[in-house]
C-alpha cells in the first residue's frame, strides 16, 4: 500500500486545482463561443499572458503540495515528454493545456473535477444560450437544404449539441446510481430539441441513448451487473477505435455499404479518408489545417475549402500521433475494466458513450468540451491497488488525499 501513501495532495493543492481549472473552462467556453467577436482571442494577452497565468496555480501545485511515487513520477515525465514531442509536430498549443490539467489533476477526485466542469460548463452554456435569444451575441444559423440550425451561442449548431451531449455524460457520471425518472425525461426532452432546432441527428441519437442507458443503471442494476454487459462495455472502448480507422481506411466510392454510410454520416468518411490519403500516420502527429462549416473570424481557405476529419479517434492520431491515440484508448480500457470489477458500472457507460461518439464527433481531446480526459490520469498514476483506489477515497491522519475516488 506504498504507492496510496505517497500518491496524493493537500487540501490546498486540491484547490489550486480546481481554481486552475475553472478558469480555464471560462476562458475556453468563452472565446469558443459567437463572444469571438468581441473578444481578441488571438491577441497575446487572451492566448498566451492568460493561459500561462491559468497554468501557474497547477505548477505550483505540483511542486509544492503533490507527492508521488517514483514510479508516477517517471510515468508523468513520460507523458510530458511525448506531448511535448506531438506538440513540436502539430503546433496545436491545447495539447500544453490537456498536459498540465492530466498531470495537475493528480491527487484530485475525478468526480469533484467533474462537478466543477458540470456546474461551469452548465452556467455558461446557459448564459450564452439566453444571450443569443436576446439578440446580444449572434444566434448563428446555417441551413441543412431549407432547415435553419440555431447554434444558440456557439459557433456551430452541432457544437452547441455536443456541449449538451458532454454536459449529460458529466450529469451522468454525478447522478450515478441515483439517476431518476426526471433526468431521463429532462435529457430526453433535450434530445428532441436538439434534433429540431439543430438538425443534430448523432447528437440526438447519443443524448437519447444515454439517458435510456442511465435509467437502465438505476433501474435494472442486474442488467449491468451480468458477465456479457460489462465485457460489452470495456471491449466497446477497443473495438470502436479500431472501427474508426478500418472505416475510414477502407472507405471507396465503390464499396456501395462504405457509400450509403458515408452519405449517412454527412461525408465524415470521405473527408477522414482524404486526410490519411493526404498526410499518413506518424508516431507524434503533424500539422493539418483544417476548415470547416462553423463560425470563425479567420478568413475563408477557398483553395482548401471544406476540410475537416469529425472522427475524434481518427483526428487525434494523424494531428497528435498515434501513441497518444494508442494511449487515450489504453487508458480507457483499462480504467472501464477495473471500474467494473470494483462494483462501478457507471464510469464504463460513460467511457463507453465517449469512445462511441468518438467515431463521429471531434471533441475528445478538447478539455471545455471533455472533463472524461482526465481520466488518462488513472493511466499514469496506478499502483498495484488500483482497483481499490477507483472505488474509493482515503483520507490520512494528517489529512492528505488520495489519488483515487
Amino acid at each position: 500500500m506504498e504507492g496510496q501513501a505517497v500518491n496524493r495532495t493537500t487540501e490546498l493543492g486540491r484547490k489550486l486545482f480546481y481554481a486552475a481549472y475553472f478558469l480555464m473552462l471560462v476562458r475556453t467556453l468563452l472565446t469558443s463561443s459567437m463572444l469571438c467577436v468581441y473578444i481578441d482571442i488571438d491577441g497575446i494577452f487572451i492566448k498566451y499572458v492568460l493561459r500561462i497565468a491559468f497554468w501557474l496555480p497547477i505548477i505550483i501545485k505540483f511542486i509544492t503540495q503533490d507527492t508521488f511515487s517514483e514510479r508516477t513520477l517517471l510515468r508523468y515525465a513520460l507523458f510530458i515528454c511525448v506531448f511535448t514531442a506531438a506538440l513540436y509536430f502539430s503546433r496545436r498549443y491545447i495539447l500544453i493545456d490537456i498536459a498540465i490539467l492530466v498531470v495537475g489533476v493528480h491527487g484530485v477526485p475525478l468526480k469533484s473535477a467533474v462537478r466543477l466542469f458540470f456546474y461551469t460548463a452548465s452556467v455558461i452554456c446557459g448564459m450564452l444560450f439566453f444571450m443569443s435569444l436576446a439578440g446580444i451575441i449572434e444566434n448563428y444559423v446555417n441551413y441543412t437544404g431549407d432547415r435553419p440550425r440555431y447554434a444558440f451561442g456557439s459557433t456551430y449548431a452541432t457544437d452547441f449539441a455536443a456541449t449538451l451531449f458532454y454536459i449529460e455524460l458529466a450529469h451522468a457520471y454525478l447522478k450515478g446510481k441515483k439517476y431518476n425518472v426526471l433526468n431521463f425525461l429532462f435529457w430526453i426532452a433535450v434530445s428532441f430539441f436538439v434534433f429540431y432546432f439543430c438538425v443534430a441527428r448523432l447528437d440526438f441519437v447519443l443524448i437519447f441513448c444515454t439517458a435510456w442507458a442511465m435509467l437502465g443503471v438505476a433501474y435494472i442494476p442486474k442488467l449491468f451487473s451480468s458477465h456479457f454487459v460489462q465485457t460489452v462495455l470495456w471491449i466497446a472502448i477497443p473495438a470502436f477505435f479500431l472501427l474508426s480507422f478500418i472505416l475510414h481506411i477502407a472507405y471507396t466510392p465503390n464499396s456501395a455499404f462504405l457509400s450509403w454510410l458515408n452519405n449517412q454520416l454527412s461525408g465524415r468518411l470521405y473527408y477522414g479518408n482524404l486526410a490519411i490519403k493526404d498526410y499518413g500516420f506518424s508516431l507524434f502527429g503533424q500539422y493539418i489545417k483544417m476548415q470547416g462549416w462553423g463560425f470563425t473570424m479567420e478568413e475563408w481557405d477557398p483553395k482548401l475549402g471544406y476540410y475537416f476529419v469529425d472522427c475524434g479517434w481518427l483526428s487525434i492520431a494523424l494531428q497528435y500521433g498515434v501513441i497518444i491515440a494508442v494511449f487515450t484508448c489504453a487508458v480507457f480500457t483499462v480504467v472501464s475494466r477495473r471500474s467494473l470489477n470494483a462494483g462501478d458500472c457507471v464510469l464504463p457507460v460513460i467511457l463507453f458513450f465517449l469512445a462511441l461518439t468518438s467515431i463521429v464527433d471531434h471533441h475528445m481531446f478538447q478539455y471545455h468540451y471533455d472533463p472524461f480526459l482526465l481520466v488518462l490520469n488513472a493511466g499514469l498514476c496506478v499502483e498495484k491497488y488500483g482497483a481499490k483506489m477507483m472505488k474509493r477515497k482515503t483520507v490520512s491522519r494528517n489529512g492528505l488525499i488520495s489519488h483515487g475516488e
